[in-house]
């Protein structure tokens, strides 16, 4: 009998348990995400930066080239050639607000010591167009050593278009 007594009494600690705790409401809801993924800009390069060719003074010094294709110097440099902007063509949206960067730290190499090539200008509007084009120009400074040694110099920049 005292089997039968000690389950009695578990039972009825349990009824007072669960009747002497009250009920927790719960309730859930669903929330809802999304995201847009934008294309991304596509730019390529329709036309390499050229400073045609240059016979620079002995001390050397800072050529200009603009995005109209000119070029300008500080004095003693003699140019031949046609000298040409770089141009470049970006897609991207419709009317879309956009910037253009540039790549710092930029040389061109060739025989002779590098040559700095920096203070990159650009003529790209501030948006791209209805059709979601922005085609732009780049000018850039060339700073040519002292008695730099002839001969053909190339190097790289990189042109950065940001929503």
């Amino acid at each position: 009998m005292l089997a039968r007594g000690r389950s009695s009494a578990l039972a009825a600690g349990a009824l007072a348990l669960v009747l002497g705790t009250p009920l927790a409401l719960a309730t859930t809801e669903r929330g809802r995400a999304s995201a847009t993924i934008l294309q991304g800009i596509v730019v390529t390069e329709a036309v390499p930066m050229s400073f045609a060719a240059v016979a620079p003074p002995p001390s050397g010094g800072a050529i200009v080239l603009s995005t109209a294709g000119t070029i300008r110097s500080s004095g003693g440099f003699v140019f031949r050639g046609t000298p040409a902007p770089g141009a470049f063509n970006a897609r991207g949206l419709p009317h879309h607000p956009t910037s253009v960067s540039f790549s710092t730290g930029n040389f061109v190499t060739g025989p002779g010591p590098a040559m700095r090539l920096g203070a990159f200008t650009n003529n790209a509007a501030s948006a791209f167009d209805g059709t979601a084009n922005l085609n732009f120009a780049v000018g850039a400074t060339l700073v040519i050593n002292p008695n730099q040694t002839p001969g053909q110099y190339t190097g790289t920049y990189a042109v950065t278009v940001n929503f």
